[in-house]
């Protein structure tokens, strides 16, 4: 939460102290784009085996299969 926060004030006070010119506003939306795309990547790591990127478990079920073999 104070992450999200953080780089909302940041965007916030880069686009009040910035000229309002086309260059401005496509980098400032590339970077929100970006950081967007960040956050969402953390959010859904945090859970790896339900939605969007799914992480196998076929390594893991393997190497306990191999220790629970010996």
């Amino acid at each position: 939460m104070i992450l999200v926060f953080w780089l909302a004030w940041l965007f916030a006070t880069f686009g009040l102290q910035a000229p309002p010119n086309l260059t401005v506003v496509c980098i400032i939306l590339v970077c929100a784009v970006s950081v967007a795309g960040a956050v969402f990547l953390i959010v859904d790591m945090a859970h790896p085996y339900i939605g969007v990127i799914h992480v196998s478990d076929e390594p893991l079920k393997s190497a306990l299969a191999s220790i629970g073999e010996r």
